[in-house]
């Protein structure tokens, strides 16, 4: 193994290979990035800098070597420039929320009334002004009123349902780990499409290019299959590359210990089964898009433009699943497991009244 994810020693997991081997169907993926990377790291440390929403000085280097803006720019290639900001805004906002659930103590935090306070600014007129608001409620808020701009009403209701699925994930990851309790595979794999917040980040495509596909064909079986597979493909490829990270913390929510656990084998062969499963999905993928493709031509009254759309979108769900291996190539997010984390301010999540004001504060009360 002489991927760069190769085995690297003194850690739990140290000996694991957790590269795709050569001539795996993932590393057939055109790689990609956008010619914006530059500006989007710096917009990723603007927004949490501008809000004040990580923990020390420490945290920020951590959000820095994360690399974030890579995996903007890797996964939203063709993007223009104009829609960089307001996707850098939502991947800063999804990261701290992301650290700030992550091992807060029992009972400390009611997850329903958080998600419902902070989905309640996803109106679909994108006007509501947080009330009460946390600094992670300001940004969700403008960020919001920024990306539904032009978007149509059908697109903001499946971002604001995709958004309902990935708050809600966070309670049942939370008592897995209060219970050390690792998920059947079966229902693991739909809590794991949430809980990476890979759907919401797909509907983004649409924002990045400044277009969408017709809402039937959205609910299209091939569309369907294509929009599951991706989102495995990224969340699943996370799991392997965070493993050994994630031993250490004791991390119980992750899909190479749920099929180590469903086949009763060690961890080495639950990657490569991984890995195997990768390569199928990737196939029914390819399957689906020639299906959608064909049946594009055949669809009676759509647009030469809504034709490429639909070509864009699948090409974007492409960059996001070679985008993501090759960011984690780079990044430091899981592979250190340091203690560190963005945010653990729990006002950020509770919606304090008298949580501290960021620099922006001014802007959002007008």
């Amino acid at each position: 193994m002489t991927g760069p994810l190769a085995p690297q020693g003194g850690t739990n997991g140290a000996s694991l290979d957790l590269w795709p081997s050569p001539g795996h169907p993932l590393l057939d993926l055109e790689p990609r990035t956008s010619p914006w990377v530059d500006h989007l790291e710096d917009a990723v440390l603007r927004w949490a800098d501008d809000y004040d929403l990580l923990d020390s000085a420490a945290a920020r280097d951590r959000l820095a070597r994360s690399h974030l803006g890579e995996l903007i720019a890797r996964s939203y290639p063709a993007m223009g420039f104009h829609r960089a900001e307001a996707i850098a805004g939502w991947f800063t906002w999804a990261f701290v929320i992301d650290d700030c659930y992550d091992r807060q103590p029992e009972g400390f935090l009611d997850y329903d009334s958080s998600a419902f306070r902070m989905l309640r600014l996803l109106t679909p007129d994108a006007t509501v002004r947080p009330s009460q608001a946390s600094r992670l409620d300001t940004v969700l808020s403008r960020v919001w009123r920024e990306l539904a701009l032009a978007r149509s009403a059908a697109w903001r209701m499946r971002f604001t349902l995709h958004m309902t699925h990935f708050l809600a994930a966070f309670k049942y990851e939370s008592l897995n780990r209060r219970h050390r309790h690792t998920p059947r595979l079966l229902g693991y794999t739909q809590l794991r499409r949430a809980s990476g917040g890979i759907t919401p980040s797909l509907d983004l495509l649409e924002v990045a290019s400044d277009s969408e596909i017709p809402p039937l064909l959205h609910e299209t079986d091939q569309f369907q299959t294509m929009f599951n597979r991706a989102s495995d493909v990224v969340v699943w490829v996370n799991d392997i590359v965070s493993l050994r990270k994630e031993l250490v913390a004791g991390e119980t929510t992750n899909g190479v210990l749920v099929l180590a656990r469903e086949h009763d084998c060690g961890l080495q062969d639950a990657i490569d089964e991984v890995y195997g499963r990768v390569g199928r999905w990737i196939e029914e993928f390819w399957r689906a898009r020639e299906e959608l493709r064909t049946l594009s031509y055949q669809w009676f009254g759509l647009t030469t433009a809504e034709r490429e759309a639909v070509e864009s979108y699948a090409d974007g769900m492409e960059a996001w699943m070679r985008g993501n291996l090759d960011w984690s190539e780079s990044s430091d997010r899981y592979r250190r497991a340091d203690g560190v984390r963005l945010a653990s301010d729990t006002s950020l999540l509770r919606g304090a009244r008298h949580d501290r004001l960021g620099r922006h504060e001014h802007i959002e009360a007008s």
